[in-house]
């Protein structure tokens, strides 16, 4: 044969050179296999458990009947191919029967009309590709053929590399099991403007969290998305980025206007919280000029926000519902400027979506375009909120839930327990538990969480007498003086936050290490979002929620959360002392208003409330824990409005 002309030989043509170099001469050649063998001996074997379980991938034919037997077993390249249906399906016209107990009658069922096996796709192509089909007839290895040192350098390749591939595997699960926020995807994977990559990377963010992964590409594309995530988790981060996205392919695209449009607006439950997402808006802003971020809200000069409207750049505004309707209907012009908005954020969205806010998130709903993109972002989201919020989001939207069904919704690192004691007691534990904290943890930082306003206010200033390192926060404060507490806090250590639920929401306050909790929170997800202030970015916290025992029924409603019952320590003779006589120093007005906001919380609370004489006996132990040897006298029109009028134990002025 000539050179090259090797290339242009067929198999079927013969053998170019002997080839028994491959075979030792003292072996006969193998015999082909009897396929009708093969299938006779199988066939005692399909109805056996194992049989049945190396084939349990195959499903049932569409037309079958979960209650039929095996219909089909088919030999194809090697492998026994196992079909269930009552009647069989049909395949470029032909019938699959029932299995026949006639080996001659089966195999001329399964064979074409030019001799040929008949080939049935199972489930659709659309669910597995080509996989259920195999194009080439596989053969038999020989057993006189031995393997080359070629492959099996080959297979201990592919051996260790899948060795390997399960070892990081098992890396990545334990750092993911040991609680760590954070994925391997870095945000310059994602289209992402240059501009901001270079301000996250600059605040030294480069890998994305949990909740960034999930719900970061289907928001760059333009989606609807219900976001559930655990607190301190990085949601912020994951609406902020896609919202200044947005605002830079509008920036290009947009001609000025007289009025430029808002494009993004950001709805805040609270104005510690649309402070803290303005400030982050900044940092990703750092290398984007022309683009501004501006805040509507409560606390401030109306005509002085109006004001920084018209004479700063305003893109992304961030707001509390209140004075965003109150700028809305003071028909100053701003409604129309809302008219080119593109992207809604409403974040902590079960709270702004519950009763005490619904009716304003509605009108202001029905002021800006319905063509946007909307995002809703909470670490809880409870059912009727479910319900709710398809109003506001597209019908083809997108539910991202990091949490699960199933798990739980606090952080695993956050040890938690509870206390049950008389009203008499809470606050000598109070001051106890702060002791012993700060005895053991040197960089401590600490928030009480208290029902109210005004019981916050008396905590603080007993806790201040006892030479407590404190600071206040609640909404009968300026907001100026809020906001100072506010970055105060956040910047120090060895501070304690006494703090009603103005702080329990989305306030990113680094390194806290405690959450006490003084009475029953209003609801599940309020215990969870005050928890939520510590153990974030995975690291450790502690969380102890008071109790007093007619309170202790709350404990259904989080019973499924990790938390256990601590044993009351014996109080020191030198602490009951000291914190009965700092409470005899705090001013009558201060304990008037305390108790008048107590009885108004409780009262609010169904399962308390609806029993008036039992909330006035109630309200007067609390009374004397506060050293009111008397219980201060309401309003007439209060009492009527609280339905507390002619309730013994309670007095009305006259």
């Amino acid at each position: 044969m000539k050179e090259g002309a090797e290339d242009l030989w067929n198999e079927d043509d013969g053998p170019i050179r002997s080839r028994t170099h491959g075979r030792p001469s003292n072996v006969p050649p193998s015999r082909p296999l009897d396929l009708r063998k093969i299938v006779k001996e199988k066939r005692a074997s399909i109805g056996s458990f194992e049989h049945r379980r190396n084939y349990s991938k195959w499903s049932r034919n569409s037309s079958s009947d979960e209650d039929e037997d095996d219909s089909v077993v088919r030999l194809e390249g090697g492998l026994l191919k196992k079909f269930h249906g009552k009647g069989g399906g049909r395949v470029e016209g032909l019938r699959f029967p029932r299995f026949s107990q006639d080996e001659e009658d089966s195999e001329k069922d399964l064979k074409r009309g030019d001799g040929g096996l008949v080939r049935k796709k199972m489930m659709s192509g659309a669910a597995l590709r080509n996989y259920d089909v195999k194009m080439d007839k596989r053969r038999p290895p020989r057993p006189d053929m031995e393997e080359s040192d070629l492959t099996t350098d080959i297979r201990e390749f592919h051996r260790d590399m899948r060795n390997r591939a399960s070892l990081e595997n098992a890396v990545n699960q334990q750092e993911v099991h040991e609680g760590s926020i954070l994925t391997q995807r870095r945000f310059d994977e994602y289209n992402i403007s240059p501009l901001t990559i270079k301000a996250l990377n600059l605040a030294g963010y480069v890998n994305l969290t949990v909740v960034q992964e999930a719900a970061l590409l289907e928001i760059l594309e333009g989606k609807d998305v219900l976001v559930k995530a655990k607190t301190g988790t990085g949601k912020s981060a994951a609406f902020l980025l896609p919202a200044i996205e947005a605002v830079v392919r509008a920036s290009n695209t947009n001609s000025t206007n007289r009025a430029p449009p808002i494009l993004v607006l950001i709805i805040s439950p609270t104005r510690e919280l649309a402070i803290q997402l303005a400030a982050e808006a900044n940092v990703l802003l750092r290398y984007h000029d022309g683009v501004g971020v501006q805040t509507l809200i409560g606390g401030t000069r109306f005509k002085l926000d109006q004001k920084r409207l018209e004479e700063n750049p305003c893109q992304i505004l961030v707001a509390t519902p209140g004075r965003l309707l109150d700028h809305i209907e003071n028909k100053s012009g701003f409604s129309v400027r809302l008219m080119g908005l593109k992207t809604l954020i409403l974040d902590e969205a079960d709270h702004l979506l519950d009763l005490g806010f619904r009716k304003d998130i509605e009108k202001i709903v029905d002021c800006i375009p319905r063509q946007r993109q909307t995002m809703l972002f909470s670490a809880t989201i409870p059912k009727e909120v479910r319900r709710i919020s398809q109003l506001l989001l597209k019908r083809d939207h997108i539910f991202v839930d990091t949490v699960g069904l199933g798990h739980i919704e606090t952080h695993d690192k956050v040890v938690q327990s509870y206390l049950v004691a008389p009203h008499e007691l809470h606050f000598h534990l109070v001051y106890q538990l702060l002791n012993e904290h700060i005895m053991k943890v040197p960089d401590y930082k600490v928030i009480v969480f208290c029902t109210t306003a005004m019981v916050t206010a008396f905590m603080y200033v007993l806790l201040r007498d006892l030479k407590m390192n404190v600071r206040e926060m609640h909404s009968r404060k300026p907001q100026l003086y809020r906001t100072r507490i506010s970055d105060e806090f956040r910047e120090s250590k060895c501070l304690t936050l006494v703090t009603s639920d103005v702080s329990s929401r989305g306030m990113n306050y680094p390194d806290v290490t405690l959450v006490i909790q003084v009475g029953i929170p209003s609801d599940r997800e309020q215990y969870i979002h005050r928890l939520g202030r510590t153990g974030r970015e995975g690291k450790d916290g502690k969380g102890i929620l008071l109790l007093a025992p007619w309170e202790e029924y709350f404990m259904n409603e989080i019973k499924d959360l990790p938390i256990e019952r601590s044993q009351l320590t014996e109080l020191g003779s030198d602490i009951k002392q000291k914190v009965e006589q700092s409470i005899e120093k705090i001013d009558l007005s201060i304990k008037e208003a305390a108790y008048h906001a107590w009885l108004g919380y409780y009262n609010s609370i169904a399962d308390i409330g609806r029993d008036k004489t039992t909330l006035a006996e109630l309200a007067n132990r609390f009374c004397q824990s506060i050293g009111l040897v008397r219980p201060p006298a309401l309003f007439r029109k209060t009492a009527l409005k609280m339905g507390l009028k002619g309730i013994p134990g309670i007095n009305i002025r006259k």
